[in-house]
């Protein structure tokens, strides 16, 4: 077998790239390509007549000969080869690659099974229909029907009750009466208004010209009498007595009455002497209309020169009997200066006023 010159020049050249490019990997086309020269250089062996066959041909030593030779050649060669490239230089060391775990397998298709395959229509191929997302839709909120807010029914005002009224005409005030009101737990209080025109409107506070006096008020159904003494001599006055609920509503009402003002009367001297009982003390009886008359009040003081009942003096007796002129105390002490006054009270349910008086009387017990 002869060398092969072409053999020796691309060994030298694979050589000198090997050493120009110490990075370069071993060229695979080059292994396979030195193979298939030493192959062909083997020489053609005679083939002998053929007579038969048998298992004892394939293992003649004529045969194995150039096979062993050839094998051992490429064996030669490539590890020839591989000592060159290392002996070459340092070469990178391999980044490793990670391994990736539970990767899918995947079953390669041949290309020309891949060709064969029908193409998609483009009915097919085209994308899918994106279908929207349907987003649930919000329940709204109930809005609360508005209740209506219940008019309330107007309760019509209980029917105004009547009363009756007597205004009586007295020397220094007026007094006034009039009739219970019956129209039950509704009921608060009593109140009169004057004035000096008749017209008296049936309301609180007073209009048209009325005014309250301040003493007629009266919280008890069963009091039913009141006074006027801030009258003037010779003044016609018209009343008007209501009653009324806890609003100041009427709920009864009197028809007006008149009376006139008067003066306080003069019953003239108080007598005063001693006697075996005591002081007897004497005046003129009040001659007034009963209607005027409560009591007698005897007053007295050891200091007041103007001793009064009503102004909170102390008195020594209250007679009830209008026509009375007389009185004796065993209350007087002997020595003593005393001032006495017998006065004629009129007394109603809200107090009282003075209808007559006598004169101061001095008196020094014996």
């Amino acid at each position: 077998m002869q060398p092969d010159r072409d053999l020796d020049r691309d060994l030298a050249d694979a050589g000198a790239r090997a050493r120009a490019d110490r990075d370069a990997a071993p060229d695979r086309d080059f292994a396979v390509g030195l193979r298939e020269r030493l192959l062909v250089q083997l020489p053609d062996a005679p083939s002998p007549p053929r007579v038969g066959w048998s298992l004892g041909h394939l293992f003649r030593l004529p045969r194995l000969v150039p096979l062993a030779a050839a094998s051992l050649l490429l064996a030669g060669a490539v590890v020839a080869g591989r000592d060159l490239y290392v002996a070459l230089g340092d070469h990178p060391t391999p980044t490793p690659v990670p391994s990736i775990e539970a990767t899918p397998s995947v079953t390669l298709v041949p290309a020309e099974t891949v060709e064969a395959l029908p193409s998609a229509s483009p009915e097919a191929t085209a994308a899918p229909t994106a279908v929207p997302t349907l987003e649930p839709t919000a329940k709204p909120t109930p809005k609360p029907t508005p209740v209506p807010t219940p008019v309330p029914t107007p309760v019509p005002p209980p029917p105004i009750g009547s009363l009756s009224l007597w205004a009586a005409t007295c020397n220094g005030g007026v007094v006034l009466n009039w009739s219970m009101y019956e129209g039950g737990g509704i009921f608060n209080h009593y109140t009169t208004l004057r004035s000096t025109s008749p017209d008296i409107p049936a309301a609180y506070p007073p209009s048209g010209g009325a005014v309250d006096p301040g003493t007629t008020y009266t919280s008890y159904p069963e009091k039913t009498s009141a006074y006027d003494s801030a009258v003037g001599a010779g003044v016609t006055y018209y009343y008007r007595t209501m009653a009324f609920n806890a609003g100041d509503e009427v709920i009864a009402v009197s028809p007006v009455a008149s009376a006139m003002g008067k003066p306080a009367k003069a019953l003239g001297a108080l007598g005063a002497s001693a006697v075996a009982e005591g002081t007897q003390l004497t005046w003129m009886p009040y001659g007034g209309p009963a209607e005027c008359f409560t009591y007698y009040k005897i007053a007295y003081s050891e200091t007041d020169t103007t001793p009064s009942y009503l102004e909170g003096d102390p008195y020594l007796a209250a007679i009830g009997e209008q026509s009375a002129g007389s009185f004796t105390s065993p209350d007087l002490i002997s020595g003593k200066t005393y001032y006495i006054r017998v006065q004629v009270i009129r007394s109603t349910y809200t107090g009282g006023f003075l209808v007559a008086e006598t004169d101061v009387a001095t008196y020094t017990v014996p």
